[in-house]
C-alpha cells in the first residue's frame, strides 16, 4: 500500500469518526411533565409506569464482565398530601432499604438528609446504593441508583456520574 492510499484512508477513517453521532440521550417525563429527565441511549428502559398517583422509570445500565448483576437507576414521582405526606414517602422507602440483606449504611459526605447510601445483598450480589428524596408542590420524588460494589473503577464513576446528572435534572423544578 502505498503512502497515498494510506493517507486517503487515515483520512476517511478520521471523517467518518468524526461524522459518527454522539451518545444519543433519550428524554423522560413523570406526573405530567412536572420531573423530567434525560440518559443516555445506552441505558435502554427496563420498566414504566405512568399512570396514576405513584409512576416510576427504571433504566437497565449494562454492567461490565458480571451476568448476575443488575444495574439500574429509578426515578419515582408520588403524590403525597404535604410535607406530612412526603416524610412518609421518605420514612417508607428508608424502611424498605433496612430491610434489604446484608444492609449497611454507608456515611455520606455532609448530612444531607434527603440523600440515603448503603450497600446490600441482591442476587447473591453486594451492590452500592444511593438514593435521593425530594419535594416539589405536593410530589415526593425518588431517585435510586443501584450498581454492583465491585465494578470497575473507571466503569463506577460513569454510573455514579449518571446517577448525579439525573439527580440534577430530577430536582430542577420545570
Amino acid at each position: 500500500m502505498n503512502r497515498l492510499t494510506r493517507s486517503c484512508i487515515a483520512l476517511f477513517c478520521t471523517c467518518a469518526l468524526a461524522c459518527a453521532p454522539a451518545a444519543f440521550a433519550a428524554d423522560y417525563s413523570l406526573a405530567n411533565g412536572a420531573v423530567k429527565f434525560s440518559a443516555t441511549d445506552a441505558w435502554p428502559m427496563l420498566m414504566e409506569k405512568l399512570d396514576g398517583p405513584r409512576q416510576f422509570i427504571a433504566l437497565q445500565v449494562k454492567t461490565p464482565n458480571d451476568a448476575n448483576a443488575l444495574a439500574r437507576i429509578t426515578v419515582t414521582a408520588e403524590q403525597v398530601d404535604g410535607v406530612a405526606g412526603f416524610q412518609k414517602f421518605v420514612n417508607d422507602g428508608t424502611d424498605r432499604a433496612r430491610k434489604l440483606p446484608g444492609y449497611a449504611a454507608i456515611n455520606s459526605v455532609g448530612n444531607n438528609s434527603s440523600s440515603l447510601r448503603y450497600t446490600a445483598t441482591e442476587n447473591h450480589e453486594k451492590n452500592a446504593y444511593t438514593e435521593v428524596y425530594a419535594f416539589r408542590s405536593n410530589l415526593a420524588i425518588q431517585v435510586r441508583c443501584i450498581r454492583p460494589d465491585t465494578a470497575p473503577p473507571d466503569w463506577r464513576a460513569t454510573f455514579d456520574a449518571g446517577c448525579q446528572a439525573i439527580v440534577t435534572a430530577v430536582e430542577k423544578a420545570p
